[in-house]
Formats: structure tokens, sequence, C-alpha cells
């Protein structure tokens, strides 16, 4: 059990705060519903800090997902209780403590007050609100639908953001790894080995091969690392702003569907973010083609998106999706196979959700698997690189005693 805090629409309407202990958000947001309220938000209570109100003024606050996705929740459950977009987005405005967002809805409020489609003036703002989230609203607004549309649009988000948490999470003791063996070899090079080198070079003799490398290694960083760090950011610059252009982004999207370790979980994840955002679409009842054309968009691979556009072409002229995605090759055949059961049984946008589904589970299992072995991996080069230095270090002290004195 934890303690959870919470604001809730009441039956009348009102947004009513407090705190409850509970096993889990979906344990408290079950038992708030029995009493007949409706969850906005649910939180552990966080600890507060002196400087948390003073950062925000130096340093303008950063939209994140995540606050997207507490966005939709809150104002999907208003809509579900019966609230107008307006009273939503009025309540929303006094819940939210990111001052860029809290603008932003302002801005949705002055909007929808002056007699605008919520969907357009959710498009002012690109960088906040993505294409199939702005396309999902207006198929909600034109079917008179906004409240079942956005649940489908909280549930994208949701599922689309518990991916890249559990990749984030599976990412973090390989990191971690890493930067604490790089620091260990860095003190190593830069002070320890340094200090033996003076007092090698005081007691003269032939130092063996090993250790005449490692000490030109050391010196090299201490006496030139402003050159070395300067390379390597010029070299970080310089492929950044060619991956930039039309040519390097295609050269580096080839090269991700082509590295042998990860090539898999990339394919897969891309197939999954097309599948879930084209069923998605389809289930709000935009056209396929439109739908189509925004789930090209988001794939994030250029090679693939150029693929999908003969695609579309191929739906136009009525040969359906299975057969002009299978021509691509670009997508697994467990997914062609899917989709044709779904243009079958006229259940494609339910076929695609599962078909996501599946990739997830998929991607989730995959990574467990790349994370069991780099771990090891990265153990051994870091042992590696630390017996070389310890294996060098001893060649030396040995060696000192065939120095005449």
């Amino acid at each position: 059990m934890a303690l959870y805090t919470y604001q809730v629409l009441d039956k009348s309407g009102k947004v009513v705060s407090g705190s409850m202990d509970a096993r889990d958000e979906k344990a408290l947001a079950d038992i708030l519903q029995e009493k007949g309220c409706f969850p906005i938000k649910i939180s552990k209570p966080e600890e507060k800090w002196a400087a948390k109100d003073i950062l925000p003024q130096i340093f303008p606050s950063k939209i994140t997902s995540k606050q997207i996705l507490q966005f939709t929740q809150q104002f999907t459950s208003m809509l579900a209780a019966g609230l107008q977009i307006d009273r939503s987005l009025t309540i929303l405005i006094e819940l939210e403590e990111n001052p860029s967002l809290k603008k932003i809805l302002h801005e949705l409020l002055a909007g929808i007050k002056e007699g605008k489609p919520l969907a357009e003036c959710m498009s002012l703002h690109p960088n906040v609100f993505s294409g199939i989230y702005i396309n999902m609203v207006k198929a909600g607004e034109a079917s008179g639908s906004l409240d079942v549309v956005m649940d489908r649009v909280r549930n994208y988000l949701e599922e689309s953001q518990r991916l890249k948490d559990e990749i984030f999470s599976a990412l973090i003791y390989p990191s971690l790894l890493t930067l604490v063996g790089g620091l260990a070899v860095s003190v190593l090079l830069l002070f320890v080995i340094p200090r033996f080198s003076e007092i090698f070079k005081d007691m003269g003799g032939t130092l063996p091969l090993p250790t005449q490398i490692l000490m030109s290694i050391s010196g090299s960083i201490v006496n030139y690392w402003w050159i070395i760090i300067a390379s390597i950011l010029v070299i970080i610059l310089l492929v950044r702003g060619y991956i930039r252009t039309d040519s390097g982004k295609m050269l580096w999207d080839s090269l991700k569907l082509k590295m042998p370790v990860t090539k898999s979980v990339y394919i897969k994840t891309i197939v999954s973010r097309f599948s879930r955002t084209l069923g998605t679409l389809l289930q709000s009842g935009l056209p396929i083609l439109e739908a189509i054309r925004i789930a090209r968009d988001t794939v994030g691979n250029i090679v693939i998106a150029r693929a999908i556009n003969p695609v579309i072409e191929g739906v136009k002229r009525g040969r359906g999706l299975a057969k002009p995605l299978k021509e691509t090759a670009k997508f697994p055949p467990l997914a062609i196979h899917i989709i044709t059961v779904g243009e079958e049984t006229g259940k494609l946008d339910e076929m695609l959700i599962k078909l996501a589904e599946n990739f997830d589970n998929d991607i989730r299992n995959s990574m467990k698997g790349l994370i069991s072995l780099i771990e090891p991996a990265l153990i051994l080069v870091m042992g590696a690189v630390v017996a070389f230095i310890v294996f060098a270090m001893l060649l030396a002290i040995f060696s000192l005693s065939e120095i005449p004195m």
C-alpha cells in the first residue's frame, strides 16, 4: 500500500482533491469510480524543492511526451464525465503546473471561444500535438464522438509511452556500467599512469613493449586531450550535419535497417508504430488513404516511408493493403499475414492493433535478450582493458630488477 494524491470530478462536475492509501494507481482509480467520481489526476506526493518555483523562470519549461499524455488522460476523463470542451480546458489550465503547456491551453481555450474547432487550434502547435493526434481529434469532432476518439488517443499514447519507458529502463544499467568503467579507465590513464611513467624514466632502462604502448597512450591523452576532445566534437557535428541532409538521412536509415544485432528490433519497432497508428486512425473513422499517409510519416525511417508510397497507390487502385506491403519487402511475413486476415474478415483496424501489441511483446523480449548479451560483453571489455593496464605495469615493475643499480 502507498499514499496517493488525487483530483477527481464529483457528480456535480466540481474538482475535488484528496489523498488515499491504495495498492497502485489503477486500484485507486477503481475505488474512486465506484464512488461516482471521474479521476483526473492520480500521483504520489512529491518532495518539495526550494528551487522548484525559481527554475522555470530561468529556463523555459519543456513540454514532454509524459505531460501530453497526462493532459490527454485528464481531458478524456472530463469529456467522459459530460463536461464541455471549454469547461474542461478551463479546469485543466488551473491544474497545469508547466508554464509552457498552460500557455498553450490558454490559446486552445481562446480559439474554442472564438468558435474554432479544437483540431484547428491544436494544429497551430505541431511541436506539441502530433499529426496523428490532430487528425484523430478532427475525426472525432466530425463524427460527434470526440470523447470516444480521445479515449483511443489516450490508449495510443499510453501504449507508446509504456514501450519507451521499458526500453529506457532496460538501457539504464548498461549505460551506467559503461560510464563507470570509462571513468575508471580515464582516471588510470590521466592520473595514475603518468606518475609511474615519471618513476620509470628516472630509473632508466628499456621498458617492455606493452608498457611502452600504455605510456604512449597515456602521454597522448594527457598532452593532447583538448585536441582529442575537439576532434571528437568536430566529427560528431560533421556526422550530424550530414545526417540531416537527404542523402545522409537515407544512408543512415539504410544502415539502421542492416545492423546485424539491432536490425530485428528496429524493424519490429517501425512496424509496431505504423500498425498502431494506422489501426487507431481507422478506428477513429479516418479514410484509409489519409490514415496510411499519416502513419507513413510516423515511422521515423525515410527508407520505409518511401517504400510505403507505392502502397498508397496500390490501395487507390483497389489492390488492398497487404499485397502492396508485401511487395515492398520491408515488412515481416507475420505482419503481412495478420493484415491479410484483417482485410479478409473486415476487421483491419482491430488486427493492426493486435499486430502492434504482438510486436511490442517481441520487442520487450528481444531487448531483454540483447541486454543479457550486452552486460557481460561490457564487463569483459572493461575487464580486458584494466587487465592490460595491470599487466603492462607489472611487466615494468618486474623489469626494474634487471636494471643495473
